[in-house]
């Protein structure tokens, strides 16, 4: 689930930072009718136990390549002091995935163990594609895996920055015909693919086992395709690569790695069949537009395509083995 924050939300944020705040572009004034109470109605409406909580505008305004860092952390503290606030009206309801920055990782690192330790946060928030020009296989980053991996918490990596980052594949058809819908189509499962790749390929997930990674809202169904293609080019040509792997980038999915389904994505049945279910959990996606409620859990249910267990294992297990702290 997502939260719609709303202007008031920079109230957290350190008074030295606040004359910037003009260099904000504000939400929309709907945003006040998403609070807590009105998250825990909906979920009653969908029959969902328990929400893990990743923000919106929180995250969108950390998009941006040049952001100074400390400003680009007290964003990141003041979102997640709001978020803690939020799931207190019910905090066995409503969790939350924190935001740090990925401009400065000593900055990031402190904020996951503030977050985690401090706030109850049970995950932290990642961005699959590159930041001022770093992909997540930057050794710049191994602070802050070592800091998630010792935390016991998953990275959920969910895009946005569609325009805002300069390396995005939604860009490349910015000033051209039906770009919105060309970037809307491709945004979100490409980066999340390239991400598992930086992630795999790039060493991180062999030199950090534990660290457990969430690839949200991207559909599921690149998935066994993207698998079995990275597999065989790490067989054709990984002798010769930068890094040393144990195993083929496969493998390293299935042990620590997890992805989310959309209500309706008729290419799950499709996936389970072709890998497995352990390793895939559902996402509602509430209260953005695009999201199907009041109906998410009902469209899910009258795909019919799943039976018993793998509907058990995807509504409940893995979520719980992704989400230890619930």
């Amino acid at each position: 689930m997502h939260t719609i924050e709303p202007p008031d939300i920079w109230q957290h944020l350190d008074p030295l930072f606040r004359d910037r705040l003009r260099d904000l572009r504000a939400p929309d004034e709907y945003a006040r009718v998403y609070d807590a109470p009105s998250h825990l109605r909906a979920m009653d409406v969908e029959g969902i136990d328990i929400g893990v909580l990743y923000g919106t505008h929180g995250r969108h305004v950390q998009m941006d390549d040049d952001l100074d860092p400390a400003f680009a952390d007290a964003l990141a503290r003041a979102h997640n002091d709001w978020t803690r606030a939020f799931c207190d009206v019910d905090p066995a309801r409503l969790r939350f995935a924190a935001q740090v920055t990925f401009h400065d990782v000593d900055f990031a690192v402190a904020e996951a163990h503030r977050a985690v330790e401090s706030l109850g946060a049970v995950a932290i928030i990642g961005n699959p594609n590159p930041i001022a020009g770093r992909h997540l296989h930057d050794p710049y980053f191994e602070p802050l895996w070592n800091a998630i991996e010792s935390l016991d918490v998953p990275i959920g990596f969910h895009p946005t920055g569609v325009w805002s980052l300069r390396d995005n594949i939604a860009r490349r058809f910015l000033d051209h015909a039906n770009a919105a819908i060309i970037g809307t189509a491709a945004h979100n499962p490409i980066e999340v693919m390239l991400g598992f790749a930086s992630l795999a390929l790039g060493g991180v997930l062999e030199g950090h086992p534990r660290l457990r990674c969430l690839f949200l809202e991207g559909t599921c169904g690149w998935l066994p395709w993207w698998l079995g293609r990275l597999d065989q080019t790490w067989e054709l040509y990984g002798a010769d690569g930068d890094i040393a792997l144990s195993m083929k980038p496969s493998a390293y999915f299935a042990r620590q790695c997890f992805v989310s389904t959309e209500p309706d994505e008729r290419e799950l049945a499709h996936v389970v069949r072709a890998i497995g279910d352990s390793t895939i959990v559902f996402a509602t996606d509430y209260p953005h537009s695009d999201g199907l409620y009041p109906k998410a859990v009902d469209t899910f249910f009258a795909q019919g395509a799943l039976d018993d267990a793998s509907l058990r294992n995807i509504l409940w297990n893995n979520a719980a083995r992704l989400y230890p702290w619930l």
